[in-house]
């Protein structure tokens, strides 16, 4: 990790050193194609599929490492560069998650369902964000949206079975009368 800093360091040094005054010109040229040709962040800096590849598999490789800061730092840039991509979403979401930021997971997850309305995945997981955040109510409609989104589908039986385990669960203790 330390020697590839170096590296981005000694090329942005190079870069410097070439471009001199051209740069800025570059800058006003790629937010022309992105604000007023409407080009996505990532086109307009001319990024291909396999550098964008390389910064999630990087981004991925650090939240399977439990750098979580390191690594919601590049799903946000991933983020920024393709909006719409639901999995650098689900990342960030996943690293708030594990950072115990469950508001801000919570939010991220909403995003994640909008982006991919039939997945059940980001349901799940927003569920425990809520449970954690002790909003008993909201866990259980998310688990529910979870449990409908995964239908019959096999891949999803595990979560649905589990969900549907929790979902039980919470209508007891939610209807539960409380003892004053």
């Amino acid at each position: 990790m330390e020697g590839s800093r170096h590296e981005v360091k000694k090329a942005l040094a190079e870069m410097s050193k070439t471009l001199g005054t051209e740069m800025p010109k570059e800058f006003e040229a790629i937010a022309d194609r992105v604000l007023k040709k409407g080009a996505n962040p990532r086109d307009a800096l001319g990024l291909s599929d396999q550098m964008i590849e390389g910064i999630y598999g990087q981004a991925y490789r650090l939240y399977n490492t439990g750098k979580y800061k390191d690594a919601s730092d590049l799903f946000r840039l991933l983020i920024m560069l393709n909006p719409t991509e639901q999995k650098y979403t689900l990342g960030m979401a996943a690293c708030y998650h594990m950072m115990k930021e469950y508001q801000a997971a919570g939010h991220l997850y909403t995003v994640c369902a909008m982006l991919d309305p039939l997945s059940p995945v980001p349901h799940y997981h927003a569920s425990d964000c809520y449970l954690q955040l002790g909003d008993k109510v909201s866990a259980l409609i998310a688990l529910e949206m979870a449990i409908k989104r995964s239908g019959d589908k096999a891949e999803f039986q595990q979560l649905k079975d589990r969900a549907t385990l929790t979902v039980n669960s919470l209508r007891e203790e939610i209807e539960k009368p409380k003892d004053f």
